[in-house]
């Protein structure tokens, strides 16, 4: 706190408002500053003279050990320096140059800068700074010859009318000056008052004649107003007068317009009406002549499908009677074939038994006992007949004679089942030896295992035969 007090209110005699060198972090360079806070000898805040900006004081960066110190402040503004207004006055305008921390600047040379307007150099310091003078003698310690090339160290020349005429802009006119140039626009200005009264006076005289000739004018175009609204009126009343006899006539002829357009009207609704009556009459009978025909249609279209169902289910049927007639009549080809061989294999066995008699009679008695003992097994051929419906699945292939008629029926094979029968009797009962062979012969009876497909009242008569046998 006292370091404060004393930094604010001048307790330890410090320098805070004087000038010092240091280095500008916001410039990049060293650069005048201000000093606003320091304890004894101590710098501790400072103000860029060149860009404002407040920081910490830094030494400045440009100078070593072996380069002269710089000239101190006390000790700069003791030397005697040219007052900016003399300095722009007495150098050479002509080889001036606009500023910019590129270019070289030389001592007394005219520069124009962008924020501080025309000044110029008044000091050369070491480390590529100048102290430039500018208006009101602001003295800025500014960097220079930084360029690289030739063009950018010998920087931008400005002409001597664009110097001239920004000092003019700052300068300013003198007091004599402005007092001459005040009181002669005092003078314009009450010349231009006596002109202007000059000129209400005339003004006013031609308006008050102006208003007198257009009184006049009032007046009489007034009376012709008048006049014109006068006779307007009249013929307007002779117009409206006009108008309700053309619109008494006009509303008479709309009205028998009107009464013959109404007239008109129903006749030809009359007329149409008639008309659609008719129309829908010529249409209901075209109707009921359609739906009558559309029926007539469908009916031939029924009975011809009926004719045609008719006709496949009476060729179906005559196909499958046909099939019937053609597989009884191959049953009855095997039966006959089966049968003759069955009869040619008794008649051999009926031999070869005549033989074997013949040659051994002593033998005669237990010959015949055995086929006593085996007339049980002959019973086996009985029991295999229902195997015999294999061979009915292979004939299926016959339907294709179907153009057979129904002519091809016959109830004749019902007596060869018979026959058939009485012939396997009369074997039993003849010889019971002769009953072997017979055993291998069931598969002659397949045939006769078909006629129950057929749905033939001679189907049923091998279920039969057991029953007899008992």
């Amino acid at each position: 706190m006292d370091q404060i007090f004393e930094s604010h209110f001048g307790g330890n005699q410090s320098s805070n408002g004087g000038e010092t060198e240091a280095y500008c972090p916001k410039c990049r360079a060293d650069t005048t500053h201000v000093i606003l806070e320091s304890y004894g000898d101590e710098i501790r805040r400072v103000q860029c003279g060149v860009c404002g900006d407040i920081h910490s004081f830094k030494p400045p960066r440009g100078r070593d050990d072996e380069s002269p110190e710089p000239l101190s402040v006390s000790r700069r503004k003791s030397m005697k320096k040219l007052s900016w207004l003399d300095g722009v006055h007495t150098y050479d305008v002509n080889n001036a140059v606009r500023y910019s921390p590129k270019a070289l600047l030389q001592l007394h040379q005219i520069i124009v800068h962008p924020t501080f307007g025309v000044g110029y150099v008044s000091e050369l310091m070491g480390d590529n700074k100048a102290e430039l003078m500018f208006r009101s003698d602001l003295a800025r310690l500014l960097v220079h010859g930084r360029g690289e090339t030739a063009d950018e160290r010998r920087g931008e020349r400005v002409s001597g009318d664009e110097v001239r005429q920004l000092l003019g802009l700052e300068m300013g006119p003198s007091p004599e000056e402005i007092a001459a140039q005040r009181e002669r626009r005092q003078a314009e200005e009450d010349a231009e008052k006596r002109a202007a009264a000059e000129q209400r006076k005339v003004l006013e005289a031609q308006r008050r004649e102006e208003d007198r000739v257009r009184r006049e004018s009032e007046r009489d175009r007034k009376r012709k107003e008048k006049e014109d609204e006068k006779r307007r009126k009249e013929e307007d009343r002779e117009r409206l007068k006009l108008e309700k006899e053309q619109a008494r006539n006009a509303a008479k002829q709309a009205k028998e317009d009107e009464k013959r357009r109404k007239e008109e009207e129903r006749t030809r609704a009359a007329e149409q009406k008639r008309l659609d009556a008719e129309q829908k009459k010529q249409d209901a009978i075209e109707a009921k002549e359609s739906a009558k025909r559309e029926a007539e249609d469908r009916k031939k279209a029924q009975e011809a499908e009926k004719v045609k169902k008719v006709a496949e289910k009476e060729a179906g049927r005559k196909a499958k009677e046909a099939d019937k007639a053609k597989k009884a009549k191959d049953a009855e080809k095997a039966k006959e074939k089966a049968k003759k061989q069955k009869e040619g294999e008794k008649a051999k066995k009926v031999k070869e038994a005549e033989k074997a008699k013949k040659q051994k009679p002593v033998a005669k008695k237990p010959a015949a006992k055995k086929p006593v003992a085996k007339k049980t097994p002959a019973k086996k051929p009985v029991a295999k007949k229902p195997a015999a419906k294999k061979p009915v699945a292979k004939k299926p292939a016959a339907k294709k004679p179907i153009v057979k008629k129904a002519a091809a029926k016959k109830p004749a094979p019902k007596k060869p089942i018979a026959k058939k029968a009485a012939a396997k009797k009369a074997a039993a009962k003849k010889k019971p030896a002769a009953k072997k062979p017979v055993a291998k012969k069931p598969a002659a009876k397949k045939p006769a295992a078909k006629k129950p497909a057929a749905k033939k009242p001679a189907a049923k008569k091998p279920v039969k035969k057991p029953g007899k046998r008992k």
